[in-house]
């Protein structure tokens, strides 16, 4: 067979349900090699739903997925290799610049920094980005950052892209770029999975249509098929008023052409001979003496096809409508192609698809993908972040300097009385583990951020360790604690604060403050998981930061606090934190204390860090 008569796509029975909401109800269709295949329907069709499952961001209820010869469901890394997704939202960091953006996917899937570069390097160039290659993603236009976008998902040569409504939001002539770019990557052999609400996008650029609705599919074909369904030309006239229609269209009816329509001045009817119906139609418009403010010969459009499919003209083209189907019969209807064949008649057993197998894409790429590898590229990518958001940067130091001034001056002259040595002596590992919670907050914040943005299904798409999402903003938080924790020694130093006990003490207290604050972190990421959005992972996050740290013994002896409140204070985790510290600066019982602490960071680790790895595995 010849290769390009091949099917590098084959979805068999796809259903998916969400609760009792049946988003896919069987869907079949395969994709031959090179070809654009659109997935045409309104919102809530199911499109979304197929694509997140072909890209493994969702497992489907049933149903069959291969992909270059690979099964989706069994071997999903394996998979990642073959595709590249574009998804709904432009999932590009715009705090990193383009050239940086790029790298990272690189890095990824798994090509080596050096590689990484000079693919980059190309694809900038490529869709016309290299004069941005060093600006910030944020300074981009809504054009340029779809650009940006689709550069990413073709970072390591993948033989499949897939596009979910590439030119949602875009002005006419971005999406004009964007279409021109399109046909230069199938020109270059990229297959396209494309779905869309446009209609006109569709008849543009699929070379294969299946129209889905409520999880079903309703027609497949390639355009010119699902037009000819639906009949051959038709003649479109506008007349002068409605007094002259009837005169128009007793004359259409004598000349027995079918059924014609009349819509507000406007009549149609079919041209079952093309111009040589048009020419008739005229000579007796000019016998008549009758003269149509315009007239006009066109093929069936989509629209036209939706009508007859559904009976409807709900569906605008626009996503603005929707469409209304007999669902008794539950499998797609089948346009025959001009060679006599359905195009979507293969649904037997999925059989890898020859030359396009998994085993010539390099897969050793996914042999050495490793967890720390990946876990740097994010970790990188989250340090820039604090480097280039102002907010984020203030928060992490200026916040922390001020409790330390506010607090010693403020509150050190009657503290003082009740403790031993001086009080920034005491408040100095308070301020280290405020700083580093309150920082850990930021994790979950940062999680529902890439959430919304979509960076989350950008990751989990590529063939990397998808644990390395997680480590790699836990370890940049870690790393921030350290530089927050040495920063706030100076500043204590600069106020009194001394090292009585030497370095090593000190250096106990600085494994103690961050190994902490990685705990928190864990937790952190349990709410931006489950919260999914910035503002209530943020309200979450200081409901119970904000207790924990005021209620402790980080900034004021317990003995000081109200009775009803001691009781908590001693048992709060930030307490015997904090206290462990101070005994190790300043001396005291610290084997009881370091036991206890010790205890507290691996049981919050222990509970924390599953609970955090079934919720993104169970993303949907």
């Amino acid at each position: 067979m010849n290769s390009k008569d091949e099917n590098i796509i084959k979805v068999s029975g796809l259903c998916k349900s969400f609760g009792d909401v049946e988003a896919l109800r069987g869907i079949d269709f395969s994709i031959r090699r090179g070809s654009v295949f659109g997935l045409l329907g309104p919102n809530g069709a199911g499109k979304t739903t197929t694509v997140r499952i072909l890209t493994t961001l969702v497992k489907p209820s049933a149903g069959q997925v291969e992909i270059a010869g690979v099964d989706v469901l069994k071997h999903p890394r394996q998979a990642r290799e073959a595709f590249g997704l574009a998804g709904q939202n432009v999932a590009i960091d715009e705090h990193m610049t383009g050239l940086e953006n790029l790298i990272l996917v690189g890095l990824l899937r798994q090509l080596g920094l050096k590689n990484a570069k000079t693919e980059a390097h190309e694809l900038l160039e490529r869709f016309n980005l290299t004069f941005a290659s060093n600006r910030t993603a944020k300074t981009y236009s809504g054009g340029m950052r779809r650009r940006l976008d689709l550069a990413a998902s073709l970072v390591g040569h993948p033989p499949v892209l897939m596009l979910d409504e590439p030119t949602t939001g875009l002005d006419p002539r971005s999406r004009i770029e964007l279409w021109e770019v399109i046909d230069e990557l199938v020109h270059d052999g990229t297959t396209l999975l494309l779905t869309t609400q446009y209609l006109e996008e569709a008849d543009r650029l699929a070379d294969q249509i299946c129209v889905i609705d409520e999880g079903l599919a309703i027609a497949n074909g390639t355009p010119s098929e699902l037009k000819r369904s639906v009949g051959g030309d038709v003649l479109e006239m506008s007349v002068d008023s409605t007094e002259v229609m009837h005169r128009y269209q007793e004359i259409l009816v004598e000349l027995n052409l079918g059924e014609v329509t009349a819509n507000n001045n406007k009549l149609t009817v079919a041209a079952t001979q093309g111009v040589t119906t048009m020419r008739a139609v005229l000579k007796r418009f000019e016998i008549a003496n009758l003269e149509p403010l315009d007239i006009a010969l066109r093929r069936p459009a989509l629209d036209d096809v939706f009508m007859s499919l559904t009976g409807s003209n709900s569906f605008d083209g626009l996503g603005n409508g929707s469409v209304h189907i007999d669902r008794s019969a539950p499998m797609a209807r089948e346009i025959p192609s001009s060679n006599g064949h359905t195009p979507n008649s293969d649904h037997g057993e999925l059989v890898p698809s020859g030359s396009e197998d998994i085993s010539n894409i390099e897969t050793h790429r996914v042999v050495g993908a490793t967890t720390f590898k990946d876990t740097l590229a994010v970790m990188w990518r989250n340090l820039l972040r604090y480097v280039r958001i102002p907010n984020l940067l203030v928060f992490s130091t200026v916040e922390p300097i001020m409790f330390v001034l506010l607090f010693n001056f403020v509150f050190g002259g009657v503290i003082k009385l009740v403790v031993h040595g001086s009080y920034i002596d005491y408040l100095l590992p308070g301020i280290f583990v405020q700083a580093t919670i309150f920082g850990a907050t930021h994790t979950g914040v940062a999680i529902a951020e890439d959430l919304n943005r979509g960076m989350v299904d950008r990751f989990r798409s590529l063939p990397m360790a998808r644990i390395a999402v997680l480590t790699g903003r836990v370890a940049a938080d870690l790393i921030r604690n350290i530089f927050v924790v040495i920063l706030m020694t100076g500043v204590g130093f600069a106020i009194g604060f001394r090292l009585d006990r030497g370095v090593l003490p000190y250096l106990g207290v600085l494994l103690l403050t961050v190994g902490f604050g990685v705990a928190f972190s864990w937790i952190s990421a349990v709410i931006g998981l489950v919260a999914k959005d910035v503002e209530t992972a943020q309200a979450a996050g200081f409901i119970w930061v904000i207790p924990l740290t005021f209620a402790s013994s980080a900034f004021v002896p317990i003995p000081t606090m109200p009775g009803w409140l001691q009781a908590f204070s001693k048992a709060d985790p930030v307490s015997v934190v904090v206290e462990t510290m101070r005994e190790l600066l300043v001396g005291g019982a610290l084997e009881r204390d370091l036991i206890f602490s010790l205890c507290w960071i691996l049981g919050i680790m222990i509970v924390c860090i599953p609970m955090t790895l079934r919720l993104y595995k169970n993303l949907t």
